[in-house]
């Protein structure tokens, strides 16, 4: 059985607590929370211990892992502190909201020798996992031009969303998603640039970013500047040699999971009908939790996503973001 302690009941806290409660040989044992009424909310419903301090979670040596969905200027303190304590750790993304802040975090995961998976949760999702073996079979010939888009409005589900300080704007909290499934489809980045425009609350919330790849042009745009009624709408196109793969994905209302959405995968090949691309329709947080799970019960360290990986996802959106600040080309790599 593996022991798992939850820090944070918001949002991303209970749709990870529902995941894990669908693994087998999973049991969470804690949700901390600011207050107990908050944290029993949610404990109650798994038959876990309530807990306001993140301690009683690190001094329980049944605890194997531990699940920060915390918000992002916690990363670092909260990460730092449960390596050292000795506890596997999943983070939500953005690893931090600096490089020097996800280096420390890397560095104690290496002098720990426990595991570190940041919530990179694209590179789980049924669609992307399917676009992704289809581009590496090259079964449409080599990539040459993509374009993703992902449109929302600001999260309501925590206050802290309007504190570009607290979330680095839309260009680190959002963007961060598409921007790590460029590099994970197409490499290392050679150089970005990124125009777009700041919301009320004075984060870069509207972001158009193009990517340079050793051979693939990308465009890529955020928003968490829609309105409230509309719907999270996102979407990949990916142009080939000899077809076009076609990803487009709308909610029923305003957060990814309401209603019903309208979603489709396509492949596009010339002279020939589109066709479906067929998909495993696994939830792709529990494919993601699953996955670190049997990390640490197989004490074979994550691949689909390493520290290193959300290092190059949190260096690429802070260059769009310099490119925003300065109207210049940043570049990555030569």
């Amino acid at each position: 059985m593996i022991e798992v302690g939850i820090i944070g009941a918001g949002f991303m806290g209970k749709v990870h607590t529902q995941a894990y409660a669908k693994i087998p040989e999973v049991n969470v044992a804690f949700v901390v929370a600011r207050t107990k009424e908050h944290a029993q909310s949610l404990a109650v419903q798994i038959g876990a211990k309530a807990e306001t301090d993140i301690e009683a979670v690190l001094r329980d040596p049944a605890i194997d892992l531990v699940d920060l969905s915390v918000p992002t200027p916690l990363h670092k303190e909260f990460a730092v502190r449960t390596l050292e304590a000795g506890k596997h750790v999943v983070i939500e993304k953005p690893l931090a909201l600096s490089l020097p802040e996800a280096d420390a975090i890397i560095e104690a995961a290496e002098r720990s020798g426990k595991f570190l998976m940041v919530a990179h949760v694209l590179r789980f999702w049924p669609e992307y996992l399917a676009i992704l073996a289809l581009v590496q079979s090259e079964e449409l010939g080599k990539p040459l031009l993509a374009t993703a888009q992902r449109l929302s409005n600001m999260p309501q589900w925590a206050t802290w969303f309007r504190d570009p300080e607290a979330t680095g704007g839309a260009v680190l909290d959002l963007h961060i998603h598409d921007l790590d499934m460029m590099n994970w489809l197409f490499g290392q980045p050679k150089d970005v640039f990124a125009t777009g425009i700041q919301g009320e609350t004075g984060g870069w919330d509207h972001v158009l970013t193009s990517i340079n790849y050793e051979t693939v042009r990308t465009s890529i745009e955020a928003s968490s500047m829609m309105p409230l009624d509309f719907p999270f709408t996102t979407g990949l196109r990916i142009t080939c040699e000899r077809g076009v793969i076609e990803y487009s994905f709308r909610a029923g209302g305003a957060s990814f999971e309401s209603g019903e959405p309208t979603h489709s995968l396509l492949v596009h090949k010339p002279g020939t009908p589109y066709q479906p691309l067929p998909f495993d329709e696994r939830d792709a947080f529990e494919n993601e939790l699953a996955y670190f799970v049997n990390c640490v019960r197989s004490g074979k360290p994550p691949s689909i996503v390493t520290p290193e990986d959300a290092r190059l996802a949190l260096q690429t959106s802070l260059a769009a973001r310099e490119s925003l600040e300065t109207g210049k080309i940043v570049s990555l790599f030569e």
